[in-house]
């Protein structure tokens, strides 16, 4: 096979870079973005001419945790010693087929699980400089030891690509997560974060990159449509009295900043039944006429309109005149010919 070969030594003072094709920009990007490894004495990275998106890493290293057969928890379909020199045939023999697989380091016995409809894809994956580069723990552990000093262990072959479903593999990844407790995987759920949590300075980093950012009408609507009915996660529940109690105290110093605290207390203040300061009272005929609106009825004719009726209240004018409330405050508001007729709160 053809090669040509990218050399790159790390030494603590100085980074050099032998690119021996300069065309090829975006691996020398690539290379670039290796300088956080500069702490190793020799790495030697090659790319092949017959698949210039594979890139792999060797790193001569003592292999001081050897992968014994023994030792794993579950029998294996297919291991495959050297993750280096067995890619091609890792990335032929299940292109097409879902499984689970488990990469195992040969220096200090980390492993990671993971899970795919297309093994041979994914696998491949681990060969391109994109994903090596994402600062996964998998993907870092890579970039250190070198694909040399890995392991491939194909877990469990399910079936081909088209005929099994994500909920299958990640049940069957999940198994596994639980079975060997990698210590390379980020999350303790399959393909979920539950459990993770943000440090504290990534927390603010997103919380500076969102801010003075709206949301656009497009995400909204993909939001809204996401989380809406039965898709809501608190759809048919309800808060708890103590958890309402709870939301209330909290927005009280937010919306009524400038209300005494006395005041306060009274606005919140249980008032259902005997606590009602109007509990066994009534209101004076003269208090009843102040606070309820008088209705005025007009008929139009022509030109002019006539007085044909006044109510007391609102409710005894929709009762009598057969309208919706809300038509009739509308009409008394607008002060339009509504069927023939102008309504009022005040004399015209």
């Amino acid at each position: 096979m053809n090669s040509y070969y990218f050399y790159k030594r790390f030494t603590k003072n100085n980074i050099s870079v032998n690119l021996l094709n300069k065309n090829k920009l975006s691996n020398h990007l690539f290379y670039l973005g290796l300088r956080n490894y500069s702490s190793y004495n020799k790495s030697v990275i090659s790319l092949t001419r017959e698949t210039t998106k594979l890139i792999t890493i060797r790193n001569n290293l003592k292999q001081l945790n050897p992968l014994i057969i023994e030792n794993l928890k579950s029998k294996p379909v297919k291991i495959y010693y050297n993750a280096l020199l067995e890619r091609y045939n890792i990335i032929k023999a299940y292109r097409g087929i879902g499984g689970i697989y488990l990469f195992y380091n040969l220096v200090n016995g980390k492993q990671y699980v993971g899970s795919s409809t297309n093994l041979g894809l994914r696998l491949a994956r681990y060969y391109y400089p994109s994903v090596l580069l994402d600062k996964r723990y998998i993907s870092n552990s890579i970039l250190k030891y070198g694909h040399n000093n890995f392991s491939i262990i194909i877990l469990e072959v399910l079936d081909k690509t088209d005929n099994i479903s994500k909920e299958q593999i990640l049940d069957r990844e999940q198994y596994f997560i639980e079975l060997y407790k990698p210590k390379l995987n980020i999350l303790s759920k399959a393909y979920s974060s539950l459990g993770f949590k943000h440090l504290q300075k990534t927390k603010d980093l997103i919380a500076d990159f969102r801010t003075g950012k709206p949301i656009s009408e497009k995400t909204k609507r993909i939001l809204s449509n996401k989380f809406s009915g039965e898709n809501n996660p608190f759809w048919g529940k309800s808060h708890l009295p103590e958890t309402k109690k709870k939301i209330s105290r909290a927005k009280i110093g937010k919306q009524n900043y400038y209300k005494s605290d006395k005041f306060l207390e009274q606005m919140y203040k249980d008032k259902s039944g005997s606590n009602n300061p109007m509990y066994g009272k009534s209101h004076s005929p003269e208090t009843l006429a102040k606070l309820r609106k008088k209705v005025y009825v007009y008929e139009v004719i022509g030109s002019e309109r006539k007085l044909i009726k006044v109510y007391d209240s609102t409710v005894t004018a929709k009762t009598d005149l057969h309208i919706g409330y809300d038509t009739l405050k509308k009409c008394c508001k607008t002060q339009k010919i509504y069927k023939g007729k102008i309504y009022s709160y005040y004399p015209l």
